[in-house]
């Protein structure tokens, strides 16, 4: 988690730890490139090995407002698809900030995989 969960390529991952089993917790704090830092944390609601994961998603500026994400995976003949799903938003916005989060981490995840597997 330390190399690729941050969005954005300049951004870094300060710390990360993480306990996946059911009720076990997570934390991740990143620092933006514009030295803006922010805290992620969570709790493991469903962990089914190498099929499902369910966690709450909930900033440490912002205890009052979790959302869920749930992350599926699923062989496929040239690897592993991932569906993800992050809902329960306060609103448009606040999904749109996330969606703009996700998808260049998702990225950094793939080409973070891609290496492993080629190394």
């Amino acid at each position: 988690m330390s190399v690729w969960f941050s969005p954005g390529e300049d951004n870094s991952v300060v710390h990360a730890r993480t306990d996946v089993r059911v009720g076990g917790s997570f934390c991740v704090a990143f620092r933006m490139a514009n030295g803006d830092e922010h805290e992620v944390n969570g709790i493991y609601r469903e962990v089914l090995p190498a099929s499902k994961l369910v966690f709450t998603w909930t900033w440490r500026s912002a205890p009052e407002r979790e959302s869920l994400v749930t992350l599926r995976l699923a062989p496929t003949a040239t690897g592993t698809r991932m569906d993800f799903l992050h809902e329960q938003f306060r609103d448009e916005a606040e999904r749109d900030d996330h969606e703009g989060g996700w998808l260049p981490t998702i990225d950094k995840l793939g080409r973070f995989l891609a290496r492993a597997t080629h190394a």
